[in-house]
């Protein structure tokens, strides 16, 4: 049993080291210009090792991704109960909470990904968008009650998470994760014009401002 334990912590403190060796090197040359060789040296491994653990540099990017996103995943689950129209007092600021940091503990990764790996956005916007569909289905239910296309309301916030997340890594995080998360319950639960303490007028509000 000791045995196994200590290969089980060799195998993740190794995989740790390829990663990382990974992470760095895609800003300095970028993931299509990347060796073989330029991982196991900046790793400190043989190219043995390397392929013992994964196929190629695809199946490596392939992997961190995926084993980052599942963390992403657990990380905005927590132990919260879900939102539901009998708890009207509910508010999204602990899973915001959560996902800054989560993203804040692995700022590094979540950087050069969103920079240097074509898709990677995509993916991310692709989680926030669940998350969003199954937080905003649970509060209103009603499909007959949104006063926008349900999608388009998804696709609209997720992409307003994932703008303001970027911003934040951009600016090496000046705010603290529940700043963030603050913020963005904020604009969330005001309305984009009324956070901005704007009030439309009658007309506007049923043209859309045309």
């Amino acid at each position: 049993m000791e045995n196994n334990i200590k290969m089980d912590r060799r195998i993740k403190r190794t995989r740790h080291f390829i990663k990382e060796a990974l992470i760095s090197l895609i800003p300095e040359k970028g993931f299509d210009a990347i060796t073989i060789q330029d991982i196991t040296v900046r790793a400190d491994i043989n190219r043995s090792t390397f392929y013992f653990h994964y196929r190629d540099k695809h199946d490596l990017l392939e992997q961190s991704i995926n084993e980052m996103l599942a963390e992403a995943v657990n990380a905005l689950q927590g132990e919260q109960k879900p939102p539901s129209p009998a708890t009207p007092d509910y508010t999204p600021i602990p899973t915001f909470v959560r996902m800054f940091e989560h993203i804040g503990s692995n700022r590094e990764f979540y950087q050069v990904m969103l920079k240097g790996v074509p898709g990677f956005g995509w993916r991310v916007l692709e989680l926030i968008k669940t998350q969003c569909y199954e937080g905003i289905s649970a509060l209103q239910p009603n499909m007959e009650q949104f006063l926008v296309s349900k999608d388009f309301f998804i696709t609209y916030a997720a992409g307003a998470h994932l703008a303001v997340i970027v911003s934040w890594l951009d600016n090496d995080l000046p705010y603290t994760p529940k700043y963030m998360a603050e913020q963005l319950a904020h604009i969330m639960g005001r309305g984009l014009y009324n956070a901005a303490g704007v009030q439309l007028g009658q007309q506007e509000r049923s043209s859309g401002g045309t």
